[in-house]
């Protein structure tokens, strides 16, 4: 009697681990990870659907984010789908050159800034021995990443190009859009760029602080606008001051996470809910 118990026992305990393995199976098949990786002063974020789409959106200052793809990527994987340069200053470009080195890419989007300068030049040659294809984010322009995921181009727009003074201007913003799950990245934009876009839809419950932090962005309107539950600064060790006091003041109330203090940052979304790891 006592053996058919233990059976009975054994067998409950499989099934019900069964259940629960399918259930996380099922799922861990629809969620979206997005990566902040921790590069020191600089950004560098990384894409990835449960489908196995993957983008890269800027890659720090040095070459520490081949380090950060591989620990996040399958060792013999070379592929990625997209690489988004936010705009050419050294904080973001650097570290593209070694994964445009050693990564195949389907496709670059850049803000079509140029900078007169050794790195940008490097950065030109490559993709053009490489032949990869390049092209100028739009405000308006959307890429399906498969699963009902959209990362949709915010800025620059036509009417602005040839315009604005300063580069970090000119960042590439993007919208991550996972059903009810979404993402703002912002690249370094400043306050004049964050004012010209609160008549869009740029609500989302994940905003990648501009500018690591710096006093001239995060302006109090488009944060308002924003309204996120997650606020995160790819921030390193500077001489700027950033973050900036007033922008931490500013973030007081929200889930504030640095990439200086919390090393890698990973949020992962299953199109309502998000998790931190």
């Amino acid at each position: 009697m006592k053996k058919y118990r233990y059976l009975v026992l054994i067998l409950l305990f499989l099934t019900a681990t069964y259940i629960w393995s399918s259930l996380f199976a099922s799922s861990a098949n629809d969620v979206l990870e997005v990566h902040f990786f921790d590069v020191g002063q600089g950004d560098s974020i990384f894409i990835e659907t449960a489908q196995g789409q993957q983008v890269l959106i800027d890659g720090g200052p040095n070459a520490v984010v081949l380090e950060k793809l591989g620990q996040q990527m399958d060792f013999w994987d070379r592929y990625l789908d997209l690489v988004v340069l936010t705009h050419p200053d050294a904080d973001h470009l650097t570290g593209l050159l070694e994964v445009v080195k050693n990564f195949e890419i389907g496709l670059v989007l850049v803000s079509g800034v140029a900078k007169d300068n050794q790195l940008f030049n490097n950065w030109q040659v490559l993709l053009e021995e490489k032949e990869i294809t390049v092209k100028t984010a739009l405000a308006g322009q959307k890429i399906e990443l498969g699963q009902g995921i959209y990362l949709e181009v915010l800025w620059p727009n036509k009417a602005n190009l040839g315009v604005l003074e300063e580069v970090n201007n000119y960042s590439v913003v993007l919208k991550l859009d996972y059903q009810e799950a979404e993402f703002l990245l912002t690249g370094d934009i400043e306050k004049s760029t964050e004012l010209a876009l609160v008549n869009e839809d740029i609500q989302a419950d994940v905003l990648k602080v501009a500018h690591h932090g710096s006093r001239g962005s995060t302006n109090p309107l488009f944060l308002d606008k924003v309204n996120p539950q997650v606020a995160v600064i790819c921030v390193g060790e500077n001489s700027y001051g950033h973050p900036h006091p007033d922008v931490l003041e500013r973030l007081v109330g929200l889930k504030v996470l640095r990439t200086d203090l919390d090393d890698d940052i990973s949020i992962l979304a299953d199109g309502f809910k998000l998790w931190i790891k």
